[in-house]
């Protein structure tokens, strides 16, 4: 299995001084897609699958079986001929032994056998999308979770961020308390700021530490297991012709209701070969030996081959084929309705998603413009906070005016990452055979 339409940033780095694991994001790929349960249960699903397209199960060879059996007997017995004679013993023994091998071969059952064997190789073949569905949903999966590990993890530094500027407010509150022109509230508040911050800090930390638990399960590792992340390299850029192009080609789901109604079709052609009448061919071997100690026959054997046609047709079953056809018809004609819906979808997906991706890049220019301005704004009220022109509440302010652009930033980066993510997954780019 090899994975495209994936563009990794890979970077070796030695483990961290606290024994962390330097977790690449292809790493991470490369373990969910080696180990993952689901993945492994497909995976054996598809080897059910490849087991069962055979000649033998789907009925075009022939069955051979061998049958053999002996018989002792102790009876009392009595016996007249024909000609007065009378013969009788007590306890008297016998034996019998028979034993034949038969095989049967079918050579014409209306094309049935054949239809068959075609059915279960668009089975196994069934079996193939959904496996390669199984890896490309957790590979999409696995991949926006390292992107959410990159955001929570911006956030964080963001909050700390914010920390050490309530610190700052409150020295600079301290200080001019001790210099007398200063009162105790602007310390109170930059306590209650600094304290505020920091319990976003901790269910920030909290989100970071449940989403890199939710990566192990996907990658099937204890969820013990600690890891640092390194920043990504941007997916290619996908024009929206080029994603609808090759989202018909190489979609899973359509790829996938394109099977079932192959497997409609030959539904149909499994129950219409049922008009047509069945010939077997059949041979044997027979032989058969008996031993009586009271009897016309003390001793009797016989061997010898047989061989012969078997026809059978039905000709009338309650119109039950009839209404089977009947039923796989309307089987096909629903799966038909089914691919237009599921190609309807993709196409509305695509264009939906499509919007967000476009929509989250502006979004980013948006917000480094507001980040720029929200800067210059707080440098500007700290000066004046230092020389007493305005109180510690419009510093406060002025600072959450930053911290809000910048998670607004940081959250159009991720909705834009995951946006792209779905629409190279909806163009089938994410895994191919």
């Amino acid at each position: 299995m090899r994975i495209y339409g994936i563009i990794i940033f890979s970077i070796s780095w030695i483990v961290s001084s606290w024994g962390q694991h330097a977790l690449t994001l292809n790493e991470a790929i490369k373990n969910a897609v080696e180990n993952n349960y689901q993945i492994r249960i497909a995976s054996n699903e598809l080897a059910i699958d490849a087991a069962n397209n055979t000649k033998g199960n789907a009925g075009m060879l022939p069955e051979v079986a061998l049958n053999f059996g002996q018989t002792f007997n102790i009876n009392n017995s009595r016996l007249e001929l024909s000609n007065g004679d009378v013969r009788q013993g007590s306890g008297a023994n016998s034996r019998n032994l028979s034993a034949n091998i038969q095989a049967a071969w079918t050579v014409f059952d209306g094309m049935r056998m054949f239809v068959t064997r075609d059915r279960l190789g668009e089975i196994e073949n069934l079996g193939k999308i959904n496996l390669q569905m199984q890896i490309e949903n957790t590979v999409a999966q696995v991949m926006e979770l390292y992107y959410g590990l990159e955001y929570q993890q911006e956030r964080l530094k963001t909050i700390k961020e914010a920390i050490e500027i309530s610190k700052e407010r409150l020295q600079l509150a301290k200080l001019k308390q001790d210099a007398g022109s200063g009162s105790g509230i602007p310390i109170i508040q930059a306590q209650v700021d600094i304290n505020a911050d920091s319990s976003m800090l901790i269910n920030q930390e909290l989100l970071y530490k449940n989403m890199k638990i939710n990566l192990n399960s996907l990658m099937a590792k204890n969820p013990e297991f600690d890891f640092v992340i390194f920043e990504t390299e941007s997916l290619p850029i996908p024009s929206l012709d080029e994603v609808l192009n090759l989202a018909s080609q190489r979609n899973k789901m359509l790829q996938l209701a394109n099977k079932n109604l192959a497997i409609s079709g030959l539904t149909i052609k499994q129950w219409e070969a049922n008009k047509y009448p069945t010939l077997d061919v059949n041979a044997g071997y027979n032989f058969s030996q008996a031993n009586a100690e009271i009897g016309v026959f003390k001793f009797n054997q016989n061997a010898g081959v047989s061989f012969g046609l078997t026809g059978r047709w039905n000709i009338f079953n309650g119109c039950n084929n009839k209404r089977e056809i009947q039923v796989a018809k309307l089987n096909l004609e629903s799966g038909k309705l089914a691919k237009e819906e599921t190609e309807l979808n993709v196409k509305a997906n695509i264009h939906t998603v499509h919007n967000t991706f476009v929509n989250a890049n502006k979004m980013v220019g948006q917000e480094d413009k507001n980040i720029l301005a929200a800067k210059q704004n707080l440098d500007i009220t700290s000066e004046k906070m230092r020389v007493g022109s305005i109180n510690s509440l419009e510093l406060r302010q002025a600072q959450l005016n930053l911290i809000e652009a910048q998670f607004r930033k940081l959250t159009a980066i991720y909705e834009g990452k995951l946006a792209n993510l779905e629409l190279i997954r909806l163009s089938g780019g994410l895994f191919s055979n």
